[in-house]
């Protein structure tokens, strides 16, 4: 992804797991693939990412097919992703700019050797389908809960609204109500529960 792109997202809680994926089934979602995904965040040594409403994190992927092959080897990759503030008031529209790397630790420690603080690590296991430009998962996010996830990558912020309005119809024709969409990141859901646990 290119500095001048957005990533258009929606996400909402859900608690019925199987009957949410039978309904992206019916309107032409895709299955493509499983992972489990373990992201790392960090903060700036110079400012407050809470405050800013910004986001530095590691991800790594580690990847099974959901194909009906039995010999699916897990594939394991590692990003480095920056998301900044959100730019609207009903979606998690943001620019995002992510790069591979080779090792999470050694990345890791070279943040840790900038000054930059680890905040917290969240484990999800991640199931994707595709919908036309849609990518959409079922998320199980450890100590945070279950969510349904919807976005779409935009070369520029003017496509953004009718990709809000793409994504919200399909939302309505699974029955998921965009009033129970919420805007928090899994980090922010996550340093809320646990702190109150």
């Amino acid at each position: 992804m290119n500095t001048s792109s957005f990533e258009v997202e929606v996400k909402i809680p859900i608690q019925d797991v199987e009957e949410v994926e039978r309904k992206i089934r019916e309107v032409g979602g895709v299955k493509t693939n499983s992972e489990t995904q373990i992201d790392t965040y960090f903060n700036h040594p110079c400012r407050n990412f809470e405050s800013t409403d910004e986001a530095l994190r590691i991800r790594k992927r580690e990847r099974i097919s959901v194909s009906n092959s039995s010999s699916a080897v897990p594939d394991t990759k590692v990003e480095v992703t920056f998301k900044g503030p959100k730019i609207d008031d009903t979606t998690k529209t943001r620019v995002e700019v992510s790069a591979a790397v080779n090792d999470a630790v050694s990345m890791s420690s070279i943040l840790s050797y900038l000054g930059f603080r680890e905040v917290a690590t969240i484990v999800k296991e991640r199931i994707f389908f595709t919908l036309g430009d849609m990518v959409v998962s079922i998320d199980s996010v450890k100590k945070v809960g279950t969510f349904l996830e919807v976005e779409q990558i935009v070369e520029s912020e003017d496509m953004v609204p009718e990709t809000k309005d793409m994504i919200f119809t399909f939302l309505d024709s699974i029955g998921l109500e965009r009033e129970d969409s919420i805007r928090e990141s899994y980090l922010e859901l996550y340093l809320e529960r646990t702190s109150s646990s």
